[in-house]
């Protein structure tokens, strides 16, 4: 189905990096999984804003 793609993501501050090892260590979760829900959540975002935009409503 889909193919499992590695990039690496450089973080340009220092203390973004901090908070993620912290939230890493508190709810025993990867940086990695924290990292791909926060992709998620963005991409999801940006969906959501251009859906407002061409005036369609995603209704439950």
């Amino acid at each position: 189905m889909f193919e499992k793609e590695t990039f690496t993501v450089q973080l340009t501050d220092p203390m973004l990096y901090d908070r993620l090892r912290t939230l890493s260590t508190e709810y025993d979760l990867s940086v990695e999984s924290l990292v791909n829900a926060a992709v998620k959540r963005l991409v999801d975002d940006v969906d959501f804003v251009r859906s407002l935009r061409t005036g369609k409503t995603g209704g439950a």
